[in-house]
């Protein structure tokens, strides 16, 4: 997420002041009397007395809530913190959760906890007068519908794991966003601690889908657009909004452009077992949200929510931006192109998979949605097995920009999608920066103009000779630079004896373009420089014989 320092009167400010400093000498009594009314039954239940019983309470609430995930960065204990979330104003590192003492929240007492998930602050202060504000990448704007009884039950469950001693992965937001108290000011404008309303028309069911929703699941945290400064836009509510490299879709009961038109059966798949073939698979952000928190919670909790998406969420109209003429007719030609020789052959001709291993595209949701993002992001970042089928690899090193927009506006537009062909080569580019790409495909080496690899070679890219020789030069050092070349030049010769000296050139190109291209501190006539010098220094092993070549 990102979050801006909105401009506030003075007048505003000195309230907000007040406001703070009076702050932890109100909070306890705001955090009882907050009224929770009209919640499940087990939300607002006298916390068990029996300890295993609060804990087993607290580890489905856990698993609900999505907590570890977060914070859980690589190589790290689950729920030790570590991730590194990438913002426009650095990373934000999530933080160690186990009670340990020292690195994580083995000193907390229950209001400090309460006070963490339902008002957004951490013990201490800042610049002595200013709560220790969290930062808005931490849910609490959803978690403070939280009943006060849950919370308690997730603090015992977390209490009860082995604690983690960890030293604490640094956080890198610029100046003067590393500030908390700049925070002061978002809040006032954004946010609200206090429960959900519900409404008393609601059975059990829709009760309990609303909490899981709203509070635990905190969807709209993705599922919302946001307006400049961050802050949720609740009159869209669920309607949609960019994350990462992909686009969390309309989720609201819009019979046409959100699940409203979905049978029941289908959303529950798409929650709860991560997708079927008619409407799609979960994968990015959301594939991790079915497997470590929806298919770990009872079927029927995931079937309350698809009740209260489908029948109480506002339904909220948002119809694919426009595409042009010229996008259309690029899809239709060199779009429906790159499908053949890179997509087709899973995906099928028509659009429809393979049943029980590779979701279709055709009637895919995800695929139409308002933005073309999700099918970039599939495309560059490649996605996981689905319901124990292939893999889908990465092709964001053998498709240029305009490949990728063009094969995107192809599937929107095809098979009676009514997505449009609105995907645009800067769009592809922009996400290129935030996407999980290998280096030979970054922003920078696209930019710098390295050619392309793909499996069988089109019009813009080069055919990969396979063997890892894309990635000979990774890592590679001025003394190490030559063996790798002689090591190359000898593998492509070998694989074809009648390859021309301007084939092997190229794929010498291809290869350490990128590495050239990503090094930091160079103008692009530097770069350029690199490149033709390495270039005329290859020429001798690439005019040798082979058998001279193979020698050295």
């Amino acid at each position: 997420m990102s979050f801006g320092l909105p401009k506030i009167s003075k007048a505003l400010w000195g309230a907000a002041a007040l406001v703070v400093l009076l702050g932890g000498a109100i909070t306890a009594k705001v955090a009882l009397s907050d009224d929770a009314t009209g919640y499940p039954a087990a939300s607002v239940a006298p916390l068990p007395t029996d300890q295993a019983a609060l804990i087993a309470r607290g580890k489905y609430l856990t698993l609900a809530a999505d907590c570890m995930p977060c914070h859980t960065g690589p190589n790290h204990a689950p729920f030790s913190g570590g991730l590194v979330m990438a913002t426009p104003f650095g990373g934000l590192a999530s933080p160690n959760i186990t009670a340990d003492k020292d690195t994580g929240i083995g000193n907390w007492t229950d209001q400090d906890f309460w006070n963490a998930l339902h008002y957004g602050t951490s013990p201490g202060r800042s610049y002595l007068v200013f709560p220790k504000f969290l930062y808005p990448a931490m849910p609490y704007t959803s978690y403070t519908k939280l009943s006060y009884q849950d919370a308690m039950a997730i603090k015992a469950y977390l209490f009860s794991l082995t604690p983690v001693k960890v030293a604490e992965t640094p956080s890198t937001m610029m100046f003067p966003f590393n500030q908390r108290p700049v925070l002061l000011g978002w809040r006032i404008l954004f946010f609200r601690s206090g429960p959900m309303k519900m409404d008393s028309s609601w059975n059990d069911q829709i009760k309990n889908g609303a909490y899981l929703t709203e509070a635990l699941g905190h969807c709209g945290e993705c599922h919302t657009p946001r307006n400049i400064l961050s802050g949720l836009i609740n009159d869209e509510s669920l309607a949609g909004a960019p994350i990462d490299s992909y686009f969390a879709p309309n989720i609201s009961s819009d019979k046409t452009y959100g699940v409203g038109g979905w049978s029941q059966d289908d959303l529950v798949a798409y929650l709860y077992a991560g997708g079927n073939a008619k409407r799609g698979s979960a994968y990015g952000p959301m594939g991790e949200v079915v497997q470590y928190s929806m298919s770990q919670i009872p079927k029927s909790d995931v079937q309350d929510m698809a009740l209260y998406l489908q029948t109480i969420v506002p339904p909220r109209s948002t119809p694919p931006s426009a595409g042009t003429p010229e996008a259309l007719a690029a899809a239709k030609a060199n779009g429906a192109k790159v499908y053949a020789a890179n997509c087709a052959a899973c995906h099928q001709a028509t659009g429809t998979g393979l049943m029980t291993l590779i979701p279709g595209l055709a009637g895919n949701g995800s695929v139409t949605a308002e933005q073309p993002y999700n099918v970039i992001g599939a495309v560059l970042n490649g996605l996981g097995p689905w319901n124990h089928g292939p893999a889908m690899p990465s092709f964001a090193t053998s498709l240029s920009d305009t490949d990728i927009s063009d094969v995107t506006n192809y599937v929107r537009t095809m098979w009676g999608n009514d997505g449009t062909a609105d995907a645009t080569p800067a769009d592809v580019k922009r996400l290129r920066d935030i996407a999980v790409v290998p280096p030979m495909s970054s922003a920078s080496a696209d930019e710098f103009g390295c050619p392309h690899i793909s499996t069988a070679g089109t019009a813009t890219s080069l055919a990969n000779p396979g063997g890892g020789l894309m990635g000979m030069f990774d890592g590679a050092t001025p003394e190490t630079l030559p063996n790798r070349t002689r090591a190359m030049v000898s593998a492509l010769k070998a694989s074809d004896a009648t390859m021309s000296s301007i084939t092997i050139t190229n794929y010498l190109v291809a290869a350490y373009c990128p590495v050239v291209a990503n090094q930091s501190g160079l103008s692009h006539d530097q770069k350029q420089a690199a490149l033709d010098n390495f270039i005329a220094g290859a020429q001798g092993l690439i005019n040798a014989p082979a058998q001279v070549a193979k020698a050295n």
